[in-house]
């Protein structure tokens, strides 16, 4: 068998789909001599007949009916991928923890319209998110175990609040403190019982509440019912707002923090833009 032509099968799929060489040669913009020529010639190369040729019409052959089957299926494949990559070219799709999306990105859209007009970005969230190899996918983890390319973050802990509730001392008043537990068993705990030690602090002087998302641990110190201790990057907007303050005391390093899936895989301008500009915020 010689070579086969793309060009050949791709004439050949869209006379099957049509039923007619006059046809396929309209949507293929050629002339139907071009289209009966490229059969041919296909037929020619797997020495055996595709179409079954009558004075005006003709239909697929047995053979040709199983390699329509396949040609169909193959260029609906690569068109879909095509207009996969398309939409990729033409909108950011980013994959990442609800916490950072609802803490950090979303309250920065507005700052990204201004800057980076022509940067459509959708997000999806969860915290077992199937990988999309088109999306950028952020994820919260021990930084220390990915490459440098990769991190975004390293995490400082501290404790944040509204300043009605900063005014109460942790000596005299036991306040209600709002920490975080990850879902994910695999992550190292919040630094909480480290930045207690580190504080000269004990547990008995706070009413400490587990949510299993930070983003509700905030949630709760913005409507003034406790302190949250927390992560620098997912409190900056509420800090630089000034719906809450941090506490004076010492921050808790870790090794947590935020990173990219992926980060040398090959990208988009545009997303390759928008990580430029959530380095320069993260930063």
């Amino acid at each position: 068998m010689g070579k086969i032509s793309m060009q050949a099968l791709k004439v050949f799929d869209v006379a099957a789909r049509h039923g007619s060489f006059k046809l396929a040669a309209q949507e293929l913009n050629i002339s139907a001599t071009a289209v009966s020529h490229h059969i041919s010639n296909l037929e020619s190369r797997l020495n055996i007949a595709l179409f079954t040729r009558k004075t005006r019409e003709v239909s697929l052959t047995d053979t040709g009916t199983f390699l329509a089957k396949a040609t169909l299926s193959g260029f609906s494949t690569i068109e879909n991928a095509i207009n996969a990559l398309d939409t990729q070219a033409q909108k950011v799709k980013v994959q990442t923890t609800s916490s950072f999306a609802a803490q950090f990105l979303i309250p920065r859209l507005r700052i990204l319209a201004t800057s980076c007009p022509d940067l459509e970005v959708e997000i999806a969230t969860g915290e077992q998110l199937v990988h999309d190899p088109q999306a950028i996918s952020i994820r919260f983890g021990e930084v220390q175990k990915v490459a440098q390319i990769a991190k975004l973050t390293l995490e400082l802990f501290n404790l944040y609040g509204s300043k009605e509730i900063l005014r109460k001392s942790p000596n005299k008043d036991r306040i209600k403190v709002y920490v975080p537990k990850w879902k994910n068993p695999l992550l190292p705990s919040p630094p909480w019982q480290q930045w207690l030690q580190k504080n000269e602090l004990t547990e008995t002087a706070f009413d400490v509440v587990y949510f299993d998302q930070e983003s509700y641990c905030i949630d709760e110190a913005i409507a003034g019912s406790g302190l949250v201790f927390c992560s620098s990057t997912l409190i900056k907007h509420a800090v630089s707002s000034k719906i809450l303050s941090q506490c004076n005391y010492s921050a808790q390093p870790s090794q947590l923090g935020y990173y990219l899936v992926s980060p040398l895989a090959s990208k988009t301008q545009k997303q390759v833009q928008f990580i430029h500009w959530l380095s320069a915020q993260l930063n």
